[in-house]
């Protein structure tokens, strides 16, 4: 089934003092915190086996004309992957307990990426929430402790195409 939707994402991020490169905790949070809230429509699509919910990213995310997609097995709710495709390229994984490396694709070069991810509370399916709280840190960049909620809002929820 594949579905128009309404979402609403608020992030909250601070800067971390340590590195996630050098140490195998999640770094120390550090500096005022910075919150974003948008509000966009996006699609959300369940195969049976799998859930993704997609979104184009706007101005206020630096990441305009981006498309990201965040989906998960429903035999694992828990290990959630987001994808972004467009200006910036990048596939995260976000498994509560682990860090994980990817590449960071931007126009101007590829960085290292590294995401330890604290606590996934994915409940999507029972009532459109999801909970993720992460550590990010660009190779020889300055970390960032991320507090991210998604919420899947009542609505636009006409399957595509009728």
């Amino acid at each position: 089934m594949l579905k128009k939707i309404r979402i609403a994402i608020k992030t909250t991020q601070r800067e971390l003092s340590t590195s996630l490169f050098h140490q195998k905790h999640t770094g120390e949070v550090s500096g005022e915190p910075e919150t974003i809230e948008l509000m966009m429509e996006g699609r959300y699509h369940d195969d049976g086996t799998r859930v993704t919910i997609s979104y184009k990213e706007g101005e206020l995310t630096g990441m305009k004309d981006a498309r990201t997609s965040i989906s998960f097995q429903k035999n694992e709710p828990c290990l959630i992957t987001m994808t972004r495709d467009g200006a910036v390229r990048t596939a995260m994984i976000f498994e509560p307990g682990q860090r994980h490396l990817c590449m960071y694709q931007t126009p101007y070069m590829p960085f290292e990426l590294a995401v330890a991810t604290k606590k996934v509370e994915n409940h999507i399916e029972e009532s459109g929430t999801l909970h993720l709280i992460y550590t990010a840190e660009i190779k020889g960049a300055n970390g960032q402790y991320t507090d991210f909620t998604m919420t899947l809002l009542p609505d636009i929820s006409k399957p595509l195409g009728t």
